[in-house]
């Protein structure tokens, strides 16, 4: 009786170990990338701004910020991004975009957009300004 109550103290312990690495790993983004030589936690300038995928995120936050929001900004360019790696890809984009209801001047905005690495979906997490 000893030892299965001991083997079974065990196997708790263990198993609340992995789910602490997994959900810390997979949510928190607390632990380096794998072959990653940098510290955790560092944003990463984009180097190109005109790099289609990077456009493209651009345009998919003035897109959703549109519907949320219910606007009509316009996508411009892309004035500056950093990256962050981790479980997901976050960026941190100062995006160019004018109104086109309002006075149809470029204004600049920041968003914050998550991409997922296995299913590939973004998410806008926050977009504010004009700043």
């Amino acid at each position: 009786m000893f030892l299965t109550h001991n083997m079974s103290s065990i196997y708790q312990t263990l198993f609340l170990a992995i789910l602490v690495f997994c959900l810390g790993y997979t949510y928190c983004d607390v632990f380096p990338t794998f072959g990653d030589k940098t510290h955790v936690g560092s944003w990463r300038p984009v180097k190109n701004l005109t790099d289609i995928k990077v456009v493209e995120i651009g345009v998919f936050a003035v897109g959703e910020h549109n519907i949320r929001d219910k606007t009509k900004l316009l996508f411009q360019k892309l004035i500056k991004g950093e990256t962050l790696q981790g479980y997901a890809t976050k960026y941190n984009l100062t995006i160019s975009a004018k109104d086109g209801v309002r006075d149809n001047i470029a204004k600049n905005y920041v968003a914050l957009v998550v991409e997922e690495q296995i299913m590939k979906i973004l998410h806008l997490v926050s977009f504010k300004g004009p700043i």
